[in-house]
C-alpha cells in the first residue's frame, strides 16, 4: 500500500510540474513528446491526443503527421505552423489563430473551429467533414456563415 501511495503521489507531482514548467496539460504517455515540442518547437508523429494547449503560443510549430484528436486548442496560436497529415479529429480549435498555417492532407473531421481564423491556410486535401466552421475566417478572409459544418458557407 505505501508503494502504491508513493507512485501514485509522483505521477501527480510530476504531472502539476509538467503543467507549471510548461503550460500545458497532458496524459503522462505524452510528456517525453511535450518536452520535445518544448525544446524544439517540433514535434513530427508525436502522440499528443487529448492534451491542453488551450491559449498557448505555437506560432510556426512543426507538428506533421501528428496526433491532436481530441485535443484542447481553443484559443491557440497555430500561425504558421505546420500540420500537414496531421490528425485533428474532434479537436477544439475554436478561436484558434491559423493564419498561414499548413493543414493539408489533415484530418479535421469533427473538429471544433468555430471562430478560428484560417486566412491564408493551406488546406488542400484536408478531411473537414462535420468540422464546425460556424464564424470561422475562411482561407480567402471572408467569414463563414454560422451553422457552416463541412464547407464554408459565404
Amino acid at each position: 500500500m505505501k508503494i502504491y501511495r508513493k507512485i501514485k503521489t509522483t505521477a501527480a507531482l510530476t504531472a502539476s510540474l509538467v503543467l507549471i514548467f510548461t503550460g500545458f496539460a497532458v496524459f503522462a504517455d505524452s510528456e517525453t513528446d511535450i518536452k520535445s515540442l518544448q525544446r524544439t518547437r517540433q514535434c513530427q508523429n508525436c502522440d499528443l491526443s487529448g492534451a491542453d494547449f488551450s491559449g498557448a503560443d505555437l506560432s510556426a510549430v512543426d507538428l506533421t503527421a501528428s496526433d491532436l484528436s481530441g485535443a484542447d486548442l481553443s484559443g491557440t496560436n497555430l500561425s504558421f505552423a505546420t500540420l500537414r497529415e496531421a490528425s485533428l479529429n474532434n479537436a477544439d480549435l475554436s478561436n484558434a489563430d491559423l493564419r498561414h498555417a499548413d493543414l493539408s492532407g489533415s484530418d479535421l473531421r469533427g473538429a471544433n473551429l468555430s471562430g478560428a481564423n484560417l486566412t491564408k491556410a493551406e488546406v488542400l486535401g484536408a478531411y473537414l467533414s462535420d468540422a464546425n466552421l460556424s464564424d470561422a475566417i475562411w482561407i480567402d478572409g471572408n467569414k463563414c456563415k454560422y451553422g457552416s459544418s463541412g464547407d464554408c458557407l459565404e
